[in-house]
């Protein structure tokens, strides 16, 4: 992949409101007005196919219906050109599964050696429901030719493996998606039929903020398109789960306080998606009664809530270019949260995406639109407001005046975590239909144990060095003798982690196979389905000494790999097995960015869970006291000596190491 020189971007340190994480484009004014939405197109006729129903076109001899001459071949007598009759099978092929209108078409069967002695159909109608822009949606099945209108294409079967579980029928149906974001366009076209009446919020109201969630901005509109745009309406694309139900919240315009948090956190849906986050240079802990309440509705009442790792890795001043950390953003580090990174259209990750080690899983976030694919989903309609608009100046040729986006509708250049975070949404409410049953937990071990391991060899732009070596301009912060990332990892249960991709890029099939069949040992080789024992936490608080390490501080060494270290020994009664954990740290320095902070295990799994010379460095924080998720131990067993370890990155600034505590969560 070419390396291109690094965007620099305008640190605004003392902003910490949530912000969209998706597109880098502007925000476009807040449209008042009213948009009334045309109806779907369905079509119907003898024969009706869908996108993805192959096996439900007919032969030529059922169509026949009727004894066939004793050699029988068979011959298309009239019809569209799209629609051919095998001549020894009489199977029937449609060239396109995409959008066709009704038409009229005869076929017959003829006697090989007597070609006089035929059998003819009468006359019959056959239409195809599609959606005009899937084949532009490389997201969803990627044959290695798909630009999305950009100057080069993708590598094939980079997607989220999604024909065989629209095959199967399975469309997310009755599953209830809330997308808290910057309000949404609940009339567009491609939302008819898939949006909840009543239940939209606009939080710039006062409570209980039930109310027209009028968008500021395309953002969230292109967020809810990702995730559930009606499918086979001959209109647009295709949501992920093209038959799931759409709530849209206005909240990023919200004054953001702690029971608006809560509130855009509860209700009667199963998923919440959180396409915003916010780049805070400095460390700090989220808000206690919000992450409660997550962990609360997630434990209690099956709630899944999607967060976007965020697009701040290639954040810069002057020449320092230093990656933010995805445990960074406010409520990131709650492990109840599923966060979701973002990989381009080659099955790397995107440049801008965050990585560390609370990433669940990735999915694609796409490029830019204009060099290489970003992804295709809904705008705000019209051409005059969105991402698609009247412009001198357009990534591609789709975004305005082309013939497939004539009322500029939709948007091929929406990208960042912010499209990633609602694909895998997507993904969890085609798993729920296809099992109700499910609990948060099996969920989550179904994502873990089915994405797909891209990159494997970690061959990427960045590697494991500092990305300081990736972009033009930089100067270089890596640190002699360091390995500033693993890349894959495997660890002593046998299961492989990447602070990049999490447990790998999701697998929509695979996930929703297993959801239906718990005994694919190859899909779950730690055979953890179903998964009924109660999920135990052994230092919630944090205040647990047993899970503690001593408090004497310990000079960190100055610029050196060695680091410092603490150690525990874990003694927990029962065979613990972990499913996430996470860390307090308590540094005492005079630049905590340049720190990094790394766990190793009792079977020797080394998690980056900081990284050295990050984004913290642009703003001159002092110390460090904050919570770190990692998700690289999953399987492994709890007890015996875990090693926490405390680097210094840069010459020239000391600190000492205080202490660290570690909630360990997993099952018996």
């Amino acid at each position: 992949m070419t390396i291109l020189s690094l965007l620099f971007i305008t640190l605004f340190a003392s902003c910490i409101s949530q912000t969209d994480s998706g597109s880098k484009l502007s925000d476009f004014e807040k449209n008042p007005d009213s948009y009334t939405p045309t109806a779907s197109i369905i079509y119907s006729a003898d024969y009706v196919i869908n996108e993805y129903q192959q096996h439900l076109i007919p032969s030529a001899e059922s169509i026949i219906g009727q004894t066939l001459p004793p050699n029988p071949r068979f011959r298309k007598v009239s019809g569209p050109d799209w629609l051919t009759v095998d001549l020894n099978t009489g199977e029937i092929e449609i060239e396109s599964l995409s959008n066709q209108a009704p038409v009229t078409f005869k076929v017959e069967a003829f006697d090989s050696s007597n070609s006089t002695t035929v059998v003819q159909s009468s006359l019959k109608t056959i239409a195809v429901n599609g959606d005009p822009l899937r084949y532009q949606q490389w997201h969803i099945q990627n044959d290695g030719f798909i630009k999305t209108y950009s100057l080069s294409d993708g590598e094939a079967g980079v997607d989220l493996n999604l024909a065989d579980v629209y095959k199967a029928g399975i469309t997310g149906s009755g599953v209830r998606i809330a997308v808290s974001d910057s309000g949404g366009e609940i009339n567009h076209d491609d939302f008819v039929g898939n949006v909840l009446q009543g239940v939209h919020r606009d939080y710039t109201l006062n409570s209980p903020y039930i109310g027209k969630p009028t968008p500021t901005n395309a953002h969230g509109t292109a967020v809810g398109g990702i995730i559930a745009a009606r499918g086979w309406n001959n209109k647009g694309g295709t949501g992920i789960a093209p038959f799931g139900k759409l709530g849209f919240f206005q909240f990023l315009k919200s004054s953001q306080s702690a029971s608006i948090l809560i509130d855009q956190a509860s209700g009667d849906f199963d998923i919440f998606n959180y396409s915003y986050g916010d780049t805070l240079l400095f460390d700090t802990k989220s808000d206690e009664n919000y992450l409660d309440h997550i962990k609360f509705q997630t434990i209690n009442n099956r709630k899944f809530y999607l967060k976007a790792a965020g697009n701040e890795y290639a954040l810069s001043d002057n020449n320092l270019c230093a990656p933010h950390n995805a445990n960074a953003p406010f409520e990131n580090e709650s492990p109840y949260m599923i966060i979701v990174g973002a990989v381009d259209a080659h099955g790397e990750k995107a440049q801008y995406s965050n990585v560390g080690s609370n990433l669940w899983v990735t999915a694609p976030g796409g490029d830019y639109g204009q060099t290489d694919p970003a992804i295709l989903t809904t705008d705000l309609p019209t051409c005059f407001k969105g991402y698609s608009v009247a412009g001198s100046f357009q990534l591609n040729d789709f975004e305005y005046g082309h013939h497939e986006n004539i009322n500029c509708n939709y948007t091929s250049v929406m990208n960042g975590t912010s499209a990633s975070a609602p694909m895998v949404s997507g993904v969890i409410a085609l798993v729920l239909e296809a099992n109700p049953g499910l609990n948060y937990r099996e969920v989550k071990h179904i994502l873990a144990m089915t994405s797909t391991k891209i990159d494997p060899t970690h061959n990427n732009s960045y590697g494991k060095d500092h990305p300081s070596n990736v972009f033009l301009g930089c100067s270089d912060l890596n640190l002699a003798g360091h390995e500033y990332e693993q890349g894959w990892i495997e660890n002593n249960a046998n299961v492989w982690f990447n602070n990049f991709y999490g447990f790998g890029m999701v697998n929509a099939a695979a996930a929703v196979s297993l959801a239906q069949n718990f005994n694919q040992i190859a899909l779950d080789p730690l055979e953890w389905l179903p998964m009924n024992t109660p999920q135990i936490e052994t230092n919630p608080n944090f205040t647990n000494a047993a899970f503690a390490t001593d408090t004497t501080p310990q000079s960190i060494p100055d610029n050196s790999a060695t680091g410092v270290q603490k150690t525990k020994i874990i003694n927990y009664s029962g065979n613990l097995k972990l499913e996430s954990l996470t860390l307090e740290i308590d540094v005492t320095h005079t630049k905590s960015g340049q720190v990094g902070i790394e766990l190793t295990s009792p079977a020797n799994t080394k998690s980056i869970l900081q990284n050295i010379n990050n984004s913290f460095i642009l703003d001159d924080d002092q110390n460090l006291k904050m919570r770190l998720t990692s998700h690289a131990f999953y399987g492994e067993n709890l007890n015996g000596t875990w090693t926490v370890k405390v680097i210094d990155g840069q010459a020239g600034n000391t600190g000492t190491f205080n202490s660290a505590k570690i909630n360990f969560i997993g099952h018996q």
